[in-house]
């Protein structure tokens, strides 16, 4: 009898066929790795600036609501984009939900703050400019 070669059976590849633009793509893109996907990176920030400038209206009396409903909304909007597109597991993607549920939910801006740089280095939104305006160069 002659030995068939061994196969090893890998995950199959998500589908990534989509007709979107690909700036649009590489904001779910896990390549190169990274600790957070840019659209990660983006929801924390964006979040963050809808939610606090509100405070200052309300003299704060607002910030335990607008805490909580940033927690929630950063960890479940984290914990989903993580799973789906970075497919991170499932504490992984957990850790990573709480860490911007809990950054989201700090009742003070995280733009300007190292916290901010933290969030814009670890996702790759730093380099967004610059592919957009690669892009828009290419195109022409």
């Amino acid at each position: 009898m002659t030995e068939q070669p061994s196969q090893e059976l890998l995950p199959p590849e998500p589908d990534r066929s989509t007709s979107w633009p690909s700036w649009l793509q590489w904001l779910v893109d896990p390549e190169p790795p990274r600790f957070l996907l840019p659209a990660t990176g983006l929801l924390i920030l964006v979040l963050d600036w809808l939610l606090f400038p509100k405070e200052a209206v309300t003299l704060g009396l607002a910030a335990p609501f607008t805490s909580i409903v940033g927690f929630v909304a950063g960890s479940i909007g984290t914990y989903r984009l993580q799973r789906r597109y970075a497919l991170n597991t499932q504490p992984v993607a957990w850790a990573k939900a709480l860490i911007a549920g809990f950054l989201v939910g700090v009742p003070f801006p995280l733009a300007g703050t190292l916290v901010g740089g933290w969030v814009l280095a670890t996702s790759g939104l730093a380099s967004w400019k610059k592919r957009l305006f690669n892009e828009q160069i290419l195109r022409r």
